[in-house]
């Protein structure tokens, strides 16, 4: 099924929310959705067809901020960062060794010395024994995100440990830089961060929220918290200026439209990043990103694209239909977006 299909879909039946779970192991609960109007800039795809989307408006977008705010989530678990700090983690001979003798001194200092390590981004491990005592733990209280993994001395499995790259506060930081919305963290139905809002201290339940004069939808979704258990991602959104007469596939292609507009704004300069970004946007939003200036393809994330890119409207490529979206930040270059039809 394609993106747009699962985006477009979850407003009957929760599809969207259903392939987040599978494709990110993230526990999506509760996802509260009213209403909201696509506002983005950039030309969208002018030929899709259907009934307007009205009010759904809000449960389309909803859907596509929690499909990027989820596939943030799902990078720190997986992403190239984590990975090659996994491979430090269990390659690090000091800890090892302090984990076989079970030596607890010797594994505190080893796991501050990768925690507090200026070219490695870990910002909690917990070390344990065999027995899956606890040895050492360094890092922030309130973390996300966390990765297990075994320790292992001369072949035999000597331990195990918890840890994770990213904190609440990180992560608030990218869901608000990348997509926008106030954004707070719960732990235990208690707010433990939040950012672009005054959200209340203990989480909201409704539909809804109010943060200063005005009033928000809600999105919940539930992640794991570090050591273990889940904490609650609020995200809110905003009020519409008024319902879209387009269909909810318009309202998909310009949302995802919007927020790879507001991941391009993070790169300076741009000219000089392109591919960063084309790598960036095609990893948070499933979208075929193609920069282009005239003819020539200056980057892409899966290759040059289609021999002809038309600015919005639908492009056959690859054997399927794709919406388009497009803008120019850096004229005179071009940059398109290729969404999946259903």
């Amino acid at each position: 099924m394609s993106l747009l299909a699962r985006l477009t879909g979850s407003r009957q039946n929760g599809g969207v929310f259903r392939w987040l779970g599978a494709s990110t192991g993230v526990v999506l609960a509760g996802v509260v959705l009213a209403v909201v109007a696509f506002a983005g800039v950039g030309s969208v795809a002018s030929g899709a067809v259907g009934a307007a989307c009205g009010a759904a408006t809000l449960a389309t977008i909803s859907g596509v901020d929690s499909m990027v705010a989820s596939t943030i989530y799902g990078g720190e678990l997986v992403g190239s960062e984590t990975q090659w700090n996994l491979r430090h983690i269990t390659g690090a001979g000091g800890l090892l060794a302090a984990v076989a003798a079970d030596n607890r001194a010797a594994a505190l200092k080893a796991v501050q010395r990768i925690v507090y390590h200026h070219r490695w981004h870990i910002v909690r491990l917990r070390a344990l024994d065999d027995a899956g005592r606890i040895l050492a733990d360094v890092g922030g209280p309130y973390v996300i995100a966390p990765v297990t993994g075994v320790l292992r001395s001369r072949g035999a499995v000597v331990g195990s440990f918890v840890m994770s790259v990213q904190d609440d506060l990180g992560f608030t930081k990218l869901e608000h830089r990348f997509v926008g919305d106030p954004i707070a963290i719960y732990v235990n139905r208690r707010l433990v961060v939040e950012l672009g809002g005054r959200f209340p201290y203990l989480a909201p339940g409704g539909t809804g929220v109010n943060l200063g004069v005005i009033h928000y939808s809600t999105a919940t979704l539930t992640y794991r918290a570090f050591p273990n258990g889940t904490l609650s991602a609020v995200i809110a959104v905003p009020p519409p200026p008024s319902l879209t007469a387009q269909p909810c596939a318009a309202v998909v292609v310009g949302e995802i439209g919007r927020v790879v507009e507001r991941i391009a704004a993070r790169f300076h300069p741009l000219a000089a990043s392109y591919g960063a970004f084309v790598q960036t946007a095609h990893s948070y939003t499933g979208a075929i990103v193609v920069v282009r200036i005239g003819m020539r393809a200056i980057a892409g994330s899966e290759g040059p694209g289609p021999a002809t890119l038309p600015t919005s409207g639908t492009v056959s490529y690859l054997g399927k239909n794709w919406s388009v979206f497009s803008f120019a930040p850096t004229p005179p270059a071009q940059i398109y977006l290729l969404i999946a039809q259903a």
